[in-house]
């Protein structure tokens, strides 16, 4: 075989391996498009399924209340055929009350033409018998009315209970037209790594709500009115929903349980260039449910984690623990809110107060409540030190990046404290 032939054939297999590469790729892509379809097409179903659901459950609720409504009608009914037929009783007794009036005074004439003696005494039984009748014919009235009375009663009822129950259906179906807004869901403790077991619950931002939790996925749901026990890494995902049947969206909340605490009480293991750094959980005195120091200096600062034993954190080491794995701008997310740090009030508050202001990795506090001194000096101004993550009036100027320079080291400042890292 010559040269060319031998390069020809060389190409061929090269191309054919080429075309054979190239259909497999598509046929790989073709796949998986075929399967990003099939799941599309379950999620489409399972949302369908979920529609039809609910769609049932309000249809059951209609049926049950126009059962209450027909009921109620029959009652009505059967009380007012009751009273016709009472009616009818007393109307017989009447009648028979009045032949024995009749009679009686048959008989008064009769004796009349009778003996005085006879006649005397005879008068005096029918005068009796007279009154009996008429008092026999009093009663039956006042029972009649009695009844009729009470009857009347009963029907006012049953009306009222009627006219209250459409009522009620009328202003449930008003404040169901407009209210649309779904209620606010978040979950404690919020999402993160934890050393323990710890106990979810749901929380609502209305009165009257129900909320729910699904472990894993969406497929499980369960009541998470109360806390319920949970030890696992993973995911966890929640909604609530409000009395008129507004419902949130499903939420995630991922958990990494861990038990390689090396940091002892109150402090937890963060990442910060290559090394780990145990950082207070809280701010300083770094204990739950205390006052933050405030009030105090850089220099003072630095004295008192040396005695226990610890430094002032480091910008970076500060910024690392609230940013968490993920390095967001907040450390419970990417989006400030309101209420979950103390950003928008009038004072700080003790430490851990918010529940949800929790980085990922155990600290409390790093927005807002109180500014925090660093040990790391300004580039721009050597004989200043940084502060960082805002104080309770910062609202969203209290980011995990957000940081001062302006701060002198031997200044007290009634909004900034500190915590220490070693």
């Amino acid at each position: 075989m010559s040269t060319n032939e031998k390069e020809k054939t060389k190409t061929t297999d090269t191309q054919n391996k080429e075309n054979k590469r190239k259909k497999k790729n598509i046929a790989v892509l073709v796949i998986m498009f075929l399967l990003l379809l099939c799941l599309f097409i379950v999620q489409c179903q399972l949302d369908k399924m979920k529609q039809e659901a609910l769609q049932k459950q309000q249809e059951t609720e209609l049926e049950a209340r126009q059962k209450y409504i027909l009921d109620s009608l029959r009652r009505v009914e059967q009380m007012k055929a009751d009273s016709l037929a009472e009616a009818a009783r007393i109307a017989d007794s009447l009648a028979q009350d009045s032949m024995r009036i009749a009679d009686s005074l048959r008989v008064a004439d009769s004796l009349a033409s009778l003996k005085p003696e006879i006649n005397k005494d005879s008068l005096r039984h029918v005068r009796d018998s007279i009154k009996h009748v008429r008092d026999s014919i009093a009663d039956a009235d006042k029972a009649r009315n009695d009844s009729l009375a009470a009857v009347a009663d009963s029907l006012a009822k049953l009306e009222k209970a009627r006219l209250d129950s459409l009522e009620k259906k009328r202003v449930q179906d008003s404040i169901r037209a407009a209210d649309q807004t779904p209620p606010g869901a978040e979950i404690v403790p919020p999402a993160g790594r934890y050393y323990d077991p710890i106990k979810l619950k749901v929380k609502c931002d209305e009165i009257k709500c129900k909320t729910f939790l699904s472990i894993g996925d969406t497929l499980n749901p369960q009541e998470a009115g109360k806390a319920v026990e949970y030890n696992k890494t993973g995911s966890v995902f929640f909604y609530a929903e409000d009395s008129v049947g507004n419902r949130s969206p499903w939420e995630e909340a991922k958990y990494d349980m861990a038990s390689d605490n090396i940091c002892g009480k109150h402090a937890y293991p963060v990442p910060v260039g290559g090394k780990t750094v145990c950082v207070d959980a809280y701010e300083y005195p770094n204990e739950p449910d205390a006052n933050p120091r405030d009030m105090v200096s850089q220099e003072q600062a630095v004295e008192l984690c040396q005695q226990a034993g610890k430094h002032l954190c480091t910008i970076d080491e500060w910024q690392a623990a609230c940013r968490g794995k993920d390095k967001t701008r907040f450390s419970y997310g990417d989006s400030y809110k309101q209420n979950k740090c103390n950003t928008n009030t009038k004072a700080m508050k003790r430490s851990g107060r918010k529940e949800q202001c929790r980085s990922w990795y155990g600290m409390y506090d790093m927005n807002g409540n109180l500014w925090e001194w660093t040990s790391t000096a300004s580039k721009d101004h050597p004989n200043m030190f940084l502060v960082a993550g805002g104080a309770w009036n910062t609202n969203n100027e209290s980011k995990c990046t957000d940081n001062k320079f302006s701060f002198y080291p031997q200044n007290q400042y009634p909004s900034v404290g500190f915590r220490c890292c070693k």
